[in-house]
């Protein structure tokens, strides 16, 4: 990413506060300001606390240094992002689309993520706390996670590459969350089904 884009802090309110608006007036068949859609910004420098992230279309921009807590990033299109020590506290991650992203050296506390879209992404160096995950991880490489106090349903890990993952104390049946687990890599995948997948999963994961 170069020559990315960079916002002074006022301007960016003034598009904050029309995404906002138009997500308050969007049920009221009266739509007013204006969806947030940018490419390839620079976010390292900028507040987002106000940002009501539902519905915002943001590609190639990069996130760093940032705490978000108490917020919606539900049905968030953020393709092809980059997430760098960012903790999300208290956030619903439902529907978000991630696909292409990278999120690393970050921390979820009491998140909700179910069905995000996350192909091709890329997690490392995460650690999930307390976290509710229903059909997060599909077709992405996932590196060096704890899963503390998460609870999982339904299948997960869908055709991912997976190396180091910690769970403690979390709540998972691995004969239900794991059907197939990509032994290759993004572009040349080797995909193993059933008791092989499971196998390999538990090669790569522990119990803390």
């Amino acid at each position: 990413m170069i020559n990315m884009k960079k916002f002074e802090q006022k301007e960016l309110d003034l598009l904050i506060r029309n995404h906002n608006l138009y997500m308050d007036s969007v049920n009221k068949n009266d739509v007013e300001g204006k969806r947030l859609i940018l490419d390839e910004v620079d976010f390292s420098d900028n507040d987002l606390s106000q940002l009501n992230f539902v519905d915002v279309y943001i590609t190639d921009s990069i996130f760093n240094n940032a705490v978000f807590e108490n917020a919606n990033f539900g049905g968030a299109k953020l393709y092809g992002c980059e997430f760098n020590n960012i903790t999300f506290k208290n956030v619903n991650l439902g529907k978000a689309e991630l696909d292409s992203s990278k999120i690393v050296n970050s921390i979820f506390i009491n998140c909700t993520l179910i069905k995000v879209g996350s192909n091709e992404a890329f997690f490392e160096d995460l650690c999930f706390q307390n976290c509710r995950l229903d059909d997060v991880f599909s077709n992405s490489m996932i590196k060096n996670i704890l899963f503390e106090e998460c609870d999982f349903k339904g299948v997960e890990f869908w055709q991912c590459i997976i190396s180091n993952l910690k769970f403690k104390n979390s709540k998972f049946k691995v004969t239900d969350i794991i059907k197939n687990i990509n032994r290759g890599t993004l572009e040349q995948p080797l995909i193993i089904n059933g008791d092989d997948a499971i196998r390999f999963f538990k090669e790569k994961s522990e119990l803390v």
